[in-house]
């Protein structure tokens, strides 16, 4: 990978210090996220998708156009008209399709919406939280002779990131809960203040000391699935993985001795 698009991949993974991903404003950071994916990957849009699985259908979130350079609700798939390519979103990680392909499953979508819509080529890759899918991150290209595994590291790294900026958005909620039953607790008042204090700065450490060296991590453990058949690229990725994973235990070691000292 050259020098230019490793600087493209940093910009998506300087993202795992945003106020929005850590603060678990899902939708601000959807909207901070998808310019930055876009523009990293060379790409005329990208696009997030919000899988519902009680309808089996795949809510438009967002969408951004890097020709006005403006973000919208995302244009969704018709399920009625793409049912095979619906199936085939929900099977394979990674999908990529050059306008020219010809098959049962991508025909009608190469067809009716690259063509239509004066694309070259489209590439999504699955979201998944807590082992459920979760939605689809799309990118497409006007002008795009193959897809690079510079492409694919940055949609693994986005991917990534969209999914812990939901589990940040259910742990304020579970925060929120939590706080609530502290409230109700018959203690003094400066027990309370210093629980309630202890808590904020707990949360306050996890969100902004682990979760770059963890959204890293689970980046490596894709891009290691994805080059499982080059054995250079898999000694790289699990020497840098090795790292990670150090740098994420001295974190962890120096949380827990400060809870201890608290």
């Amino acid at each position: 990978m050259s020098q230019q698009s490793e600087e493209k991949v940093d910009e998506i993974i300087k993202l795992t210090k945003s106020e929005a991903l850590q603060g678990g404003k899902f939708k601000d950071f959807i909207t901070e996220l998808m310019p930055s994916v876009c523009k990293a990957a060379n790409g005329f849009r990208s696009s997030f998708w919000l899988y519902r699985s009680e309808t089996d259908e795949f809510e438009s979130i967002q969408s951004f156009d890097s020709e006005s350079n403006t973000s919208s609700v995302g244009e969704a798939v018709d399920k009625a008209t793409f049912d095979s390519f619906i199936q085939l979103l929900k099977q394979q990680h990674f999908v990529h399709i050059e306008s020219g392909e010809d098959s049962i499953e991508l025909g009608e979508f190469a067809l009716d919406y690259l063509v239509k819509n004066k694309m070259r080529s489209w590439a999504s890759i699955q979201v998944w939280n807590d082992n459920r899918l979760f939605g689809i991150l799309a990118i497409e290209w006007q002008s795009k002779n193959d897809f690079s595994d510079q492409d694919k590291l940055i949609m693994v790294s986005a991917a990534s990131m969209i999914s812990q900026c939901y589990d940040a958005l259910l742990r304020l909620k579970e925060d929120f809960l939590h706080r609530s039953e502290v409230s109700d607790l018959k203690v003094e008042e400066k027990e309370k203040e210093k629980l309630e204090r202890k808590l904020s700065d707990h949360a306050f450490y996890t969100s902004h000391s682990i979760r770059h060296p963890l959204s890293t991590i689970l980046a490596l453990i894709d891009l290691i699935k994805l080059n499982w058949e080059s054995r250079e690229a898999y000694e790289e990725l699990l020497q840098q993985l090795k790292i990670e994973t150090m740098n994420l235990d001295d974190t962890i070691r120096v949380m827990t001795a400060k809870i201890e000292l608290d």
